[in-house]
């Protein structure tokens, strides 16, 4: 399969949303359109958000998520490896509805196609969101202002968007998932986070991933 770069609009064709699902289906060794669907969000998610959010950290500028306005990167796997934005919002302040409208139709679109119910691709939404500023802030030195950042943008984007939840493990603060990828139900081990666990359980496999940061 050949690289791809399509229009950002492409996301909300359902022609190519079944694109994506039917190669997120032999990725993961799946006959489940849920199970792909959620996996294929919550590894685009992390894509699409850390190429938009990136410059905010380190600049405080904002890209203009407008989907007419982005250009998508698909690799050779079928894969969402990257997104380019067409510039810039004229204000930070504008982020929060813009990228709610943007976000919107891809995930109506998901929904349609998968069969995956719009909450539970929110919440992956919310926590793509915490884990990119947080990383993003992390790197620059000041994780607290990531959290602060983090938790001002998904509040702006609205319900049902959960809000963005934190904990303090080791003096460092980590994102404390909202939502569930469903790898488990792929055959994967759960992710160390994953609220779907015994909570000492997860705290201390929380703990275990702190230490290597």
């Amino acid at each position: 399969m050949a690289e791809r770069m399509l229009p950002g609009t492409a996301l909300t064709d359902p022609a190519e949303m079944g694109r994506f699902l039917a190669d997120n289906r032999r990725r993961w060794s799946t006959d489940d359109n849920r199970v792909a669907g959620t996996l294929w969000w919550y590894s685009t998610s992390s894509v699409v958000l850390t190429s938009l959010l990136t410059r905010l950290a380190e600049i405080d500028l904002a890209a203009d998520p407008a989907l007419d306005r982005l250009r998508v990167h698909v690799g050779e796997d079928g894969r969402v490896v990257n997104v380019h934005p067409g510039g810039l919002l004229p204000e930070v302040a504008l982020l929060p509805t813009a990228l709610r409208a943007a976000l919107e139709p891809v995930l109506e679109t998901l929904s349609a196609v998968s069969g995956v119910r719009l909450p539970p691709l929110w919440a992956i939404t919310t926590d793509a969101v915490a884990n990119s500023l947080l990383r993003a802030w992390r790197d620059l030195g000041d994780p607290a202002r990531g959290v602060e950042q983090a938790s001002w943008l998904v509040a702006g984007m609205g319900r049902p968007l959960p809000p963005a939840r934190f904990v303090p493990i080791e003096g460092k603060p980590l994102v404390r998932r909202v939502s569930c990828c469903l790898i488990d139900h792929a055959g994967f081990a759960p992710c160390a986070s994953c609220p779907h666990q015994d909570p000492d359980v997860r705290r201390a496999r929380m703990l275990a991933a702190a230490q290597l940061l």
